[in-house]
């Protein structure tokens, strides 16, 4: 394949730049916990600021943010709102993380 025809083949620019901004937002551990705890069902803000020992804002924060990059959606039941990881692209990035991460703490713990 030529060098013309290879760069045909790439993702466009505009496109990585938009999956560029999206990883920014997952590069922060307490959204990578959010989104871990979300990987085993819905919740409210609540819980998830309990559950992850946070306060209420900053946890409104982090889920408003993540939402806004199409990694999250809510759904409202009378007063209470529950997230949930939407399409199952932000579980398919951490599973790339617990690969790497998780086996290696659990390994490092059986070594000890």
């Amino acid at each position: 394949m030529t060098v013309d025809k290879l760069a045909e083949h790439l993702i466009p620019l505009d496109s990585l730049q938009e999956a560029a901004e999206c990883l920014k937002c997952l590069a922060h551990p307490v959204r990578l916990r959010i989104i871990d705890l979300l990987r085993r069902g819905n919740f409210t803000v609540e819980e998830v600021a309990r559950i992850c020992g946070l306060s209420q804002p900053a946890t409104s924060g982090h889920l408003r943010l993540m939402q806004s990059k199409g990694l999250l959606e809510s759904r409202r039941v009378g007063r209470s709102v529950f997230y949930s990881i939407k399409n199952g692209q932000a579980e398919k990035i951490f599973h790339c993380i617990e690969a790497r991460y998780a086996r290696q703490e659990k390994k490092c713990e059986v070594e000890a």
